[in-house]
């Protein structure tokens, strides 16, 4: 399908990136050949650090960052991306750390129940618990780092809570979502069933069986890091791959 939209375009190439599903498959390589194959696109699978440098750079494009502290969490299907960085468009990084945090991944793996059991629930509390505290101690200060999210879980929430028929991206990036919001967002959307999400406004089709799972890691990160609002950021690996084939060209053509 993507493949014909490319097609009926006038366009000179085509950039495909494959990241945490495919990577951690057994059967990846045999995948990304399929896809060529049948569609005749070559895909890059792309590291755990390179998915993050790309967000970050995304990110950047679309957010005054100025020279602040910044903690960026990208929410994914199969992993979530950690960033700690500092100065102009987070050029400084401190760590980058991509984990088996995935929306997708741990409904997959913890969530068998419409709606979700208690049991369910506090075991994957434990989980991502348990993941959150591998990731390093900050270079900067609690109190002067910004907590910015991207992906569509976060996005999502701050849809929800501007209870957004349609989605407007500009009414979402740069929203700022309270650790009160994100909460009650969270333990409002758990118990219910995956046919009642499809009837809150600002969930868009497709993520009401995965929001459950992922609003409560978004929880789970303000408590763990103490942050008590997140920045919401509508770009992230997308924009950053568009952003860095256009400088990869643009240097190119200079030499």
């Amino acid at each position: 399908s993507f493949s014909k939209d490319c097609k009926d375009y006038p366009i000179d190439g085509v950039y495909a990136v494959a990241t945490s599903a495919v990577r951690d498959s057994a059967n990846g390589r045999d995948f990304i050949s399929m896809i060529k194959t049948k569609a005749g696109l070559d895909v890059d699978i792309i590291t755990g650090d390179e998915e993050a440098r790309l967000t970050m750079l995304g990110v950047s494009s679309g957010l005054n960052l100025g020279g602040e502290d910044i903690f960026l969490m990208d929410v994914g299907g199969g992993s979530t991306e950690f960033i700690n960085a500092s100065g102009a468009s987070g050029r400084d990084i401190h760590f980058k750390i991509s984990t088996d945090i995935g929306v997708v991944r741990f409904t997959e793996q913890y969530i068998h129940s419409d709606p979700p059991s208690e049991e369910e629930i506090k075991l994957l509390e434990s989980v991502v618990e348990e993941r959150l505290r591998l990731i390093p101690p900050f270079k900067s200060s609690m109190d002067r780092t910004s907590f910015i999210g991207t992906a569509g879980t976060v996005t999502t929430l701050a849809a929800v809570e501007q209870e957004m028929k349609i989605y407007d991206p500009e009414r979402v990036n740069g929203y700022r979502l309270s650790k009160e919001s994100v909460d009650k967002i969270s333990r409002m959307l758990i118990p219910m069933t995956i046919r009642k999400r499809k009837d809150v406004p600002g969930i868009e089709e497709g993520r009401e069986d995965i929001i459950a799972a992922g609003a409560l890691i978004v929880r789970k990160v303000m408590e763990r890091f103490g942050f008590n609002e997140v920045v919401v950021s509508d770009n992230g690996l997308r924009e950053g791959l568009v952003i860095d084939l256009y400088n990869r060209m643009s240097h190119a053509l200079c030499n």
